[in-house]
């Protein structure tokens, strides 16, 4: 798992609102690092890193809430939307390791059992990816990033 990023230019004296966004910035952008990765799906790590990404995100706004106009309630909606995606997702890696390693520790008769249940994951993954990719697709139509990036500068910088 990935390492939280640093919040920078933030200390004891800077004003909650700006703080918070800063943060909020922070998680984003961390979140986005790993979008080409997911997107690909060559590597399930970049998935991983982007979902836990998103829930650091998906915290900091949670505590904001307060902090900003109703707006603020689309992004938070469509962070918490893309986080239960990127689970969908997920969920299935981690159900495929687990059955790879029960299936390695069980009798030879019992492996095509668990083989059709991994066959099963296979395919419900690529439903959820299918999914994934649909809504990174709208989030692109609807021009997210630089309407989100846009409304945390002007609610925090003024």
């Amino acid at each position: 798992m990935a390492k939280a990023s640093e919040v920078t230019d933030i200390g004891p004296d800077t004003n909650y609102k700006i703080a918070i966004g800063k943060l909020i910035e922070t998680r984003f952008d961390e979140m986005m690092r790993h979008r080409g990765g997911t997107l690909s799906g060559r590597d399930p790590e970049d998935l991983h890193d982007m979902r836990v990404a998103s829930r650091r995100l998906r915290a900091a706004m949670d505590v904001a809430v307060d902090c900003f106009p109703a707006r603020f309630q689309y992004f938070h909606k469509m962070v918490k939307e893309l986080t239960d995606v990127l689970g969908g997702v997920r969920d299935y890696d981690v159900l495929r390791e687990t059955l790879l390693a029960y299936r390695d520790s069980r009798p030879a008769a019992e492996r095509p059992a668990i083989n059709a249940l991994l066959q099963w994951c296979k395919t419900e993954r690529e439903v959820g990816r299918a999914h994934l990719i649909e809504f990174f697709q709208r989030l692109e139509r609807e021009r997210f990033d630089v309407r989100f990036r846009g409304f945390i500068a002007e609610q925090t910088l003024g």
